[in-house]
């Protein structure tokens, strides 16, 4: 089996198992983490909004957010 298939099968796993981890954390509602996205996430409030448009309304656990920041943070800047 070639390299790239081990790996990308070896990501996928990964992925599910973190995915199950996060579901079973506590949630907190948005306003509260972005009460706290400083000690929690260590970015700025303008930063966790940008990173959250539209994801205003719902109850995340902190791990999840953190990948929602996280990926909303690699993402190129449009010129």
């Amino acid at each position: 089996m070639p390299k790239g298939k081990i790996a990308d099968e070896t990501a996928a796993n990964q992925a599910v198992e973190e995915s199950e981890k996060v579901s079973d954390q506590r949630k907190f509602p948005y306003e509260v983490l972005k009460e706290s996205c400083m000690k929690l996430f260590r970015v700025t409030s303008s930063t966790f909004i940008g990173a959250t448009v539209g994801r205003e309304n719902g109850s995340y656990s902190i791990a999840e957010m953190q990948i929602i920041i996280d990926e909303w943070l690699k993402k190129e800047v449009k010129k």
